[in-house]
């Protein structure tokens, strides 16, 4: 019984192997020499291109903020928000100090004329979003916040290579409502 019981055993690891591609990966075959050429010429050498990584893309987002009257808003907080983070236009979902540090690390603020670039890398998608908040009080005045879904299109790739998928380029025109 147990010598039937290993030969079982045996049996099952070697198939097992042979499914998982666990065999000799040496040929004994021979290859035929090719025919010689009467003229010998060099052959382009193919390349096997291995990348590991993410795709990356640049984004660059720019624009003018202004109020309902055309005016331009200073001081007001522009984010590009990452894949996955859940939010609104008042609310991101999620640790609040992380959120927190992240969107202060991560804003642009629009200047007297209320004109703002941000600009980074992430994955490429279908589509950002940006989150546009007036953060300052009563400063400036207060205005309502915004969540704005901005479809990617028109990508330039001119300068696209392996994992770097080109760049997005928008320029906005952002109407604030006064709250």
């Amino acid at each position: 019984m147990k010598i039937k019981f290993l030969k079982l055993k045996d049996w099952l690891i070697l198939s097992l192997m042979g499914l998982m591609g666990f065999s000799s990966c040496h040929s004994t075959k021979e290859l035929s020499a090719p025919k010689p050429e009467p003229k010998p010429t060099p052959r382009p050498r193919e390349e096997i291109r291995l990348m590991y990584g993410v795709p990356t893309m640049d984004f660059h987002i720019s624009g003018h903020v202004k109020d309902t009257e055309g005016k331009p808003v200073k001081g007001i907080a522009i984010n590009m928000l990452e894949r996955g983070l859940n939010a609104t236009a008042d609310t991101i979902y999620g640790d609040q100090d992380n959120i927190q540090r992240y969107l202060k690390n991560n804003e642009v603020r629009t200047d007297g004329q209320g004109r703002f670039v941000l600009k980074t890398q992430d994955m490429p998608r279908e589509s950002v979003r940006v989150l546009v908040r007036d953060t300052d009080g009563k400063a400036e005045g207060e205005y309502k916040n915004q969540l704005l879904e901005v479809p990617v299109d028109n990508v330039d790739r001119s300068k696209a290579n392996g994992m770097y998928q080109g760049t997005f380029i928008k320029t906005m025109e952002i109407e604030l409502e006064e709250k």
